[in-house]
């Protein structure tokens, strides 16, 4: 929870590779949280094995960990760097769960939410990163923590919070949790990420160890020996043919500042086709020359760049071309430039630089994508490295209308980019909040929904919103469901999936359609309620049953609906439900006899609603039972036996 400062070696990680290869962005739920608590966000697993074989451990780790089991929570503290962020999602990696392991996401603008524990599951493993926090936050946090801790032991979990390096004196209970941990040594931590890369270190130890002991002397934070070793390996990775020190070199000079030598770069080409190409080449880093030759023409065509006159074999080769702009082929023929990281300044250079531009970006982005030149995991490239340049800028609402317009479109090429940039903008820090509220406004458009956008929204809503924020995808898709009557957008399908993977939101959302069923007149309601009050859900034994006892929480939301059902909806709505009830009354089950309970609960101020039940009843064996409970709520005592 430090932040970016790891022990252990860390990856490229989000959305974006700005490396050499291809991509493919997957994004996946779920995770929930009540209306005002902090998000949950799932930690990979993949991304845990990977660190876990990495990982160095610090001093002090043991103690930490000896912490962590026998209480639950643990406050780990560290100098910025010391690999505290990395050493907390070990601990909670080795320590085994129910489920993967979930970060607390706080929201930057200090909205915390209730950080009592009422989202804390059975079991959890938790991550609280808080090195960063003002004084405030923490402060503000410190209170809360002590009742966070106590929801955490009651329900069997585990708790990691990284505390600021800079905060006062803690509190007396939360003292007993604190644990301190030192950065281990440099050279071990980058060794070991080198061997489990199959960098050739056997033979080469003492010579790479001279070559590279300034870049992991003790004062380096984790982030930096990470990054190095990620450089090193793709250097090999681009030539493997060159030698150690080749590759260490050039390794090296990722860690330098690149944007002054990308600002020389660009000042020393000055024709328009080798800076089309320099472009080109950035935003498709690894990409095959016929691509990089397509689409840089496209981009001298869409800026209207003079046509070269010249012919055909009077022009320079392709590979002549590359090489004048600092780039090579590799050994699988792909391009990419000599030193790692150098395509992110080349885009973040002409994006920042030449802001006039914009548009004719985003519109080159725009025409290239139907390039048949470009593959799919090119186009994937393209599209992250235009989403985020756009985010960087500052362009949401751009990147938003070519997100709209690509979902419109009946392209599958375009619509599939729609929903990357999408998944781009929610997924930032910063453009999160808004690209959320521009999905909420599609889906709830009276006028009607595209069906491209609505699947889109669908997508987006159940693969990234969920990951985060659940409540709100919820709402998002609830919306989507009730005002496209559709199915090829899966809409109802995916809510009705999101709904029943937890308690908590399956509440949430027999909450939303009692509300709905009362005011609203939503067709999709009353099939959402018979899919989510299903009686197998309410009486079946087994992992996925939600018993409605007389003091659970889904009682009272259910009944309720049912209330809403019987008083503001004709028969015809509600009639093939309450027949599944009976139906599923006569079987044997968990306490069968609740759903008569919750009907006639619903029913017991309408005399009329009591006897058409009863009525429907007496083709099942429940009759006598559901005339006993009907006698009961109206106050009518049972006859005497006689004597």
């Amino acid at each position: 929870m430090s932040g970016t400062p790891s022990t252990g070696v860390h990856g490229a990680t989000g959305p974006l590779n700005t490396g050499i290869g291809d991509q493919h962005n997957h994004f996946h739920y779920h995770d929930v949280a009540p209306p005002g608590a902090p998000p949950l966000r799932p930690l990979a697993d993949g991304h845990l094995r990977w660190l876990y074989l990495r990982f160095v451990p610090p001093f002090g780790m043991h103690t930490a960990e000896d912490v962590l089991t026998k209480t639950g929570s643990l406050l780990l503290d560290g100098t910025p760097g010391s690999g505290r962020n990395a050493t907390a999602r070990v601990l909670l990696h080795r320590i085994g769960g129910p489920r993967a392991p979930r970060g607390i996401v706080i929201d930057p603008a200090g909205n915390d939410g209730d950080l009592g524990g009422a989202y804390v599951g059975e079991g959890d493993r938790l991550l609280l990163d808080l090195a960063e926090a003002e004084p405030s936050r923490w402060t503000a946090a410190h209170e809360r923590l002590p009742a966070l801790h106590q929801a955490v032991q009651e329900r069997g979990g585990h708790l990691v919070v990284i505390m600021p390096h800079s905060a006062g004196r803690l509190s007396n209970e939360l003292a007993a949790h604190r644990r301190t941990i030192t950065r281990p040594d440099g050279w071990a931590v980058l060794s070991r990420a080198l061997r489990c890369d199959d960098f050739p270190l056997a033979d080469h130890m003492e010579e790479l160890a001279g070559l590279l002991h300034a870049q992991v002397a003790n004062g380096r934070p984790m982030r930096e020996i990470g990054h190095l070793a990620r450089l090193l390996d793709e250097a090999r990775r681009s030539a493997p043919r060159k030698s150690l020190a080749s590759w260490c070199s050039t390794g090296l000079a990722g860690l330098h500042d690149l944007g002054a030598r990308v600002t020389a770069q660009f000042g020393e080409v000055r024709q328009g086709p080798a800076r089309a190409l320099l472009f080109t080449t950035a935003m498709l880093p690894g990409g095959r020359p016929e691509a990089l030759h397509a689409a840089s023409e496209e981009l001298l065509r869409h800026v209207g760049h003079p046509a070269d006159d010249r012919p055909l074999l009077e022009r320079e080769d392709f590979a002549h071309r590359i090489d004048e702009i600092g780039a090579s082929h590799r050994d699988d023929g792909k391009v990419t430039f000599d030193t790692a990281d150098y395509a992110a300044a080349v885009r973040t250079h002409f994006w920042t630089q030449l802001p006039g531009m914009w548009p004719e970006f985003r519109g080159w982005v725009d025409q290239s994508l139907r390039l048949p030149s470009l593959t799919a995991g090119e186009r994937d490239i393209l599209v992250a490295c235009c989403a985020e340049q756009c985010l960087t800028t500052g362009q949401y609402e751009p990147l938003l209308a070519l997100a709209q317009q690509w979902a419109g479109s009946r392209d599958a090429r375009l619509f599939q980019a729609a929903v990357q940039v999408l998944g781009h903008g929610l997924s930032d820090v910063t453009a999160g909040v808004r690209f959320r509220r521009r999905v909420l406004d599609w889906a709830t458009l009276d006028t009607g929904i595209p069906l491209g956008l609505a699947r889109a929204l669908v997508a987006v809503s159940t693969e990234v919103i969920a990951s985060t924020h659940p409540d709100q995808a919820l709402v998002r898709l609830h919306q989507l469901a009730r005002r496209t009557s559709r199915a090829e957008h899966g809409a109802m399908r995916q809510l009705v999936t999101l709904a029943l993977s937890e308690p908590r939101l399956h509440r949430l959302m027999l909450v939303r359609l009692a509300r709905g069923l009362t005011l609203h007149g939503w067709s999709a309601d009353v099939e959402l309620f018979r899919r989510c009050a299903a009686p197998r859900l309410l009486t079946s034994p087994g992992p996925e049953a939600r018993t409605l006892p007389a003091t659970g929480d889904l009682r009272a939301p259910v009944v309720e609906a049912w209330h809403a059902l019987f008083s503001h909806h004709p028969e015809s709505d509600w009639l093939p439900m309450a027949k599944e009830w009976l139906t599923a009354a006569d079987a044997t089950g968990t306490d069968p006899d609740s759903l008569l309970e919750v009907l006639i609960e619903a029913a017991k101020v309408n005399p009329a609603i009591l006897a058409r039940l009863y009525t429907l009843s007496l083709r099942h064996p429940c009759a006598s039972r559901l005339r006993q409970k009907i006698d009961a709520a109206q106050g009518l005592e049972a006859a005497p036996s006689p004597c």
